[in-house]
């Protein structure tokens, strides 16, 4: 099963708005000061797209997006999360670039962020007022740049947004890029909505966004600019749609598909493709591990999330290709330098999974799971071996041939139809592909499996079919603990270098 954030994500349109304010950057000389200025830093405003909007209640909850912008003029707001390993602390650097060239690193205090699934936390205060003044609720919620639907300013905006359009959700990424491009502007509530549902009865409000003053001072935005008011009417909601804006017409939920590439005709066989164009495959440690017992069934099942990501030095791109109506397709690994097609080797197979939830093509040799004893001999083995492989998870964007923006990210049709001749699965550098095993067959059966402890291993290039630069890092471990009675088993999962994702 795909991370079910996929079929969450695009659900939300909404329009922007313009900028203003100025920071000074700590070493360089504040504005104004003699012989010197300092870099021309963004320029932020708080704004709204119009001042009345209708919101959908289902059961009294709200999500509450009035539609307010951060919008950024002069130059982008950029920042560098990252950290040097899985035993370093996070930290988070604002780059600035000056208009004569350059750019300027300008480190933030560790106290803007929490890890990286949040953005820059307690940014936006939402006061929700009923038509008495007398308020309803409030919320205070992060902002994380890359929302899945930035928007630009105004005509004259740059047409493109180099940054990516997610924050991540897997526990493990080593870094990020999160970013407004100058003359577009990102809605907070658009990355927060699926944990923010307010309490609101069905009737009129305003609701006044104000930026918090650690912000205001961190980036020097002037109280006229760090706030700003919306009509908001509740009425009661479709039944059709829990999550606001996936059943409304022109939403696009569908598949997006991607644009035909352009590869030469004749790609030649490599023996031994340069190391300059080799992905590195790295699994990360399971996470998400919870322990089922399905209603009207006997067993007991271990669930987890897994993830493979690519680094190194050049894309993962597998492609299959059908002859003489065979249902399987042989694969071949294309390599890449410069941003063109190098060569190509044979690497595996594909197949057509046509199980719910799939419907689609698996490359088949990409990853494998098991459950191991404390020994690290075998328990049980997951009967998922093929996989569709797409970007859904960014891990390391700092890398030196990282992709910001992927051709698209989930699943988005790209794994082909049952009819297809030819099936074309790729991850950029930077990028991995989490998959949740929570159905019959890719989670583990734990119903005759004895107490103790014992470890969940991904393995990613298992049969060695596909070239990277190195097969050394190709096995995760965690390590859990099992204990319960039949129908009622338990798991502990210690923290993984210092990081616990479990609840």
């Amino acid at each position: 099963m795909r991370h079910p954030r996929w079929k969450q994500q695009r659900c939300l349109l909404a329009v922007a708005g313009l900028a203003v304010a100025l920071l000074a950057v700590p070493g360089l000389p504040a504005p104004g000061a003699a012989g010197a200025a300092a870099p021309a830093a963004p320029q932020l405003r708080l704004i709204a797209a119009q001042p009345s909007i209708t919101l959908d209640s289902f059961g009294g909850q709200v999500y509450l997006d009035p539609g307010m912008w951060v919008a950024a003029s002069g130059s982008p707001l950029q920042f560098d999360v990252h950290r040097a390993s899985y035993t370093e602390p996070i930290t988070i650097t604002q780059i600035i670039y000056p208009p004569s060239g350059g750019t300027v690193r300008r480190p933030l205090p560790a106290s803007v962020i929490s890890g990286f699934n949040y953005g820059l936390i307690k940014f936006l205060k939402l006061t929700v007022r009923n038509s008495a003044g007398k308020v309803a609720a409030t919320e205070t919620i992060p902002f994380c740049p890359d929302t899945y639907d930035p928007q630009r300013t105004g005509p004259g905006s740059p047409r493109t947004s180099p940054y990516p359009q997610q924050c991540p959700t897997d526990p493990f990424p080593l870094s990020m890029v999160w970013g407004v491009q100058k003359g577009w502007a990102a809605d907070p509530a658009e990355s927060n909505f699926l944990g923010h549902q307010t309490k609101l009865p069905i009737g009129v409000y305003h609701v006044t966004g104000t930026i918090t003053p650690e912000y205001t001072r961190l980036f020097h935005i002037p109280a006229r600019d760090a706030t700003t008011t919306v009509k908001v009417t509740v009425v009661k909601g479709p039944k059709c749609c829990p999550i606001p804006g996936c059943c409304l017409p022109g939403r696009p939920n569908g598949p997006r598909g991607h644009s035909l590439r352009r590869l030469p005709a004749d790609v030649p066989t490599l023996q031994n493709p340069p190391p300059s164009a080799l992905p590195d495959l790295v699994p990360l440690p399971a996470w998400q591990i919870r322990v089922s017992h399905p209603r009207k069934q006997t067993h007991d099942f271990l669930n987890f999330g897994a993830t493979v990501w690519v680094g190194g030095h050049g894309p993962l791109d597998v492609e299959g290709f059908r002859s003489h109506t065979s249902p399987v397709m042989k694969a071949y690994q294309y390599f890449w330098s410069g941003g063109k097609v190098i060569g190509r080797v044979r690497a595996g197979t594909m197949g057509f999974d046509s199980k719910k939830g799939h419907n689609h093509w698996h490359f088949e040799q990409f990853a494998k799971y098991a459950l191991l004893t404390s020994a690290k001999s075998v328990a049980v083995r997951s009967h998922k071996v093929g996989f569709c492989i797409a970007p859904s998870d960014a891990v390391d964007l700092l890398l030196p041939h990282a992709v910001w923006q992927p051709f698209s990210v989930g699943l988005e049709g790209a794994c082909g139809l049952q009819t297809a001749l030819w099936v074309a699965e790729e991850m950029p550098v930077g990028w991995g592909d989490t998959y949740i095993q929570s159905i019959a067959g890719q989670n583990f059966d734990i119903t005759g499996v004895p107490d103790g402890t014992y470890y969940i291993e991904v393995i990613a290039n298992p049969e060695k079919v596909l070239h990277e630069t190195t097969t050394s890092n190709d096995v995760a471990l965690r390590k859990i603990i099992l204990g319960g009675t039949p129908g009622h088993r338990t798991v502990k999962v210690p923290p993984w270098h210092g990081i616990d994702p479990e609840p």
